[in-house]
């Protein structure tokens, strides 16, 4: 007896794809259309750069055959949408083109088919979340709301239109006839959701990129598909997660997560087989694979919150997320996404939170000037997520969390970042000044009166002593300092990006400024200037190596003092 046939593949253009009695559809497991500019503009080029008699294979389309209906074959995507809906996007952008200029031909029927009473179906049916822009772009309706699909929309047809300039239906029909009969795919049917699970995996180990989520995602459904009542809702509660995060690089997020909530360091590379290995030594069943996912998708909406720093109620807490993102502390999210949740569960109160947020301030700033290594980060943060699993239930005092959570930042303060540590490398490192964190440091070492938040794009960081120093300069410091050229370039190079050299301006300020002398400098923008570490500059006579040196020194030891430990 013959075993049975595990996939039926064929290899067909998009004019034998679209033109049969066929409909796909995007089951609600499948991830929104993610597609971006750069994926659009790759895709256009393809078609439009074909040479004559040129083919464009386009990858494979994995689909699962469901009964005849009405006459029509109904596939389900598991693997292809975000092509398939590209097509149909230029698609009914060749369309509109043609009937607003009155050229005939057979659009319409390629982005519908029949059934037996003669309704028409459309060929492609997106999920929830984006099959009402499908609709409004192939029914010609007006738009409620933006949307990707339609930017693809409005993306592909501006391309039309700059391609075409005074030719449009020449283009239109060259294009309509290259993305018909010269663009291919390989039509895979697997008959049913295992094959379809144990395919889409081959692919990716035989190169076919997918993401770890993407992974994840197949192989949790795939362990659930045995009970539907658990699969149907996991589906809708993974979709949920992944439109929080799909904006966030949902990699870092998984990442994060799993940080925070499973022993071990682990790299985005490695979350899938993490996972797997996790549920193969815990003999997890189909329950525990819907825990996971609700308790995912729970945290995913945290992890909304903490990007956007857009929490309800918490205004002070917003305005410190806003400012850590400029320290850039994302290893720290690891240990926020559990600290958020213990606030939920009411372990953790708007006070401890923000006691929190300040610890990982002084200790990323501490962390980063000293140069240590930031990939110590994740396991020095799950080390504390595990240790607050283990330890506290939710009877536990705010104090204990605290408590538990300096304990381990301590060690790691004292043995690398410490005061002595921390003013050497504050005073001596050469600073980014583009970077936001250079901005963000050189605002808090300024006395404001009355400012309590910062806007870094209306900050910039400006040199005291030039990058290029004029021949005006060099003269300068060859009076001032008694140094012949050669020194002078020498310590210019050393001094140059030393926190003493930098601060911050406000409103208008150009590079034939920056290059002017320190005396013209200080008295026509120093002096006036909203910030107490550009103004004080106005009470210096002059602008040498030495004063560099002196200034580094005040700043760092106030940098002790303002992200004391």
């Amino acid at each position: 007896m013959n075993a049975e046939k595990f996939i039926d593949s064929k290899e067909v253009n998009i004019h034998d794809l679209f033109s049969t009695q066929q409909v796909h559809k995007v089951p609600l497991h499948q991830r929104v259309y993610t597609w971006t500019k750069e994926e659009w503009e790759e895709f256009f080029d393809d078609i439009t750069q074909l040479d004559k008699e040129e083919v464009h294979f386009l990858g494979s389309i994995v689909v699962i055959r469901e009964p005849l209906k009405l006459g029509v074959n109904f596939f389900q995507i598991q693997d292809g949408q975000q092509r398939l809906a590209t097509i149909v996007i230029l698609m009914a952008v060749l369309r509109d083109f043609a009937e607003e200029r009155g050229i005939r031909g057979s659009y319409q029927d390629y982005l519908y088919a029949k059934d037996y009473k003669e309704n028409l179906i459309p060929r492609l049916q997106l999920s929830e979340l984006d099959d009402d822009a499908l609709r409004c772009i192939l029914e010609r309706g007006p738009r409620k709301s933006s949307h990707r699909i339609l930017e693809c929309y409005d993306y592909l047809r501006n391309r039309i239109e700059k391609e075409s300039q005074d030719n449009l239906e020449s283009v239109i029909n060259e294009l309509w006839e290259k993305l018909l009969e010269r663009v291919y795919v390989i039509h895979i049917n697997t008959y049913n959701d295992v094959n379809a699970f144990q395919l889409f995996e081959t692919l990716n180990d035989r190169g076919l990129e997918l993401s770890a989520v993407d992974l994840i995602k197949n192989f949790l459904l795939q362990k659930a598909s045995g009970d539907k009542p658990i699969f149907n809702k996991i589906v809708p509660k993974w979709n949920e997660m992944f439109e929080n995060v799909r904006d966030k690089e949902p990699i870092k997020f998984f990442k994060r997560y799993m940080l925070s909530s499973f022993k071990g360091k682990v790299s985005e590379r490695r979350l899938n087989k993490s996972l797997r290995n996790i549920i193969k030594r815990d003999k997890w069943n189909e329950g525990d694979i819907l825990d996971f996912v609700e308790d995912v998708n729970q945290k995913s909406t945290i992890y909304k919150h903490i990007c956007a720093a857009d929490f309800e109620n918490t205004d002070e807490i917003n305005k410190r997320l806003r400012e850590l993102q400029l320290v850039e502390v994302a290893p720290s999210y690891t240990l926020l996404l559990k600290a958020f949740s213990f606030s939920k569960r009411g372990i953790l109160h708007e006070s401890d939170i923000l006691a929190i947020l300040n610890m990982i301030e002084v200790f990323h700033i501490r962390w980063g000037i000293c140069g240590q290594s930031t990939s110590s980060l994740d396991t020095i943060y799950n080390e504390i997520c595990m240790e607050l699993s283990s330890r506290f239930s939710n009877s536990s005092s705010p104090i204990e969390v605290l408590q538990s959570i300096k304990e381990r930042l301590d060690r790691e303060v004292k043995t690398n970042v410490d005061d002595t540590a921390f003013q050497r490398n504050f005073l001596k490192r050469a600073f980014k000044p583009s970077e936001r964190r250079t901005k963000y440091l050189l605002w808090k070492l300024s006395k404001r009166t009355g400012e309590t938040t910062v806007n870094i794009s209306e900050i910039q960081t400006e040199h005291i002593m030039p990058k290029t120093l004029s021949p005006e300069w060099g003269k300068y410091l060859e009076d001032k300092t008694g140094l012949d050229q050669t020194k002078i370039l020498e310590w210019h190079k050393e001094y140059l990006a030393r926190i003493g050299n930098l601060t911050i301006i406000k409103g208008e300020w150009n590079m034939s400024m920056s290059n002017r002398l320190f005396e013209e400098k200080k008295n026509n923008y120093y002096k006036n200037s909203e910030f107490s570490v550009t103004n004080e500059l106005y009470k210096l006579n002059d602008w040498t190596f030495e004063e560099i040196e002196k200034r580094s020194e005040r700043l760092s030891e106030s940098a002790v003092k303002i992200w004391k430990w």
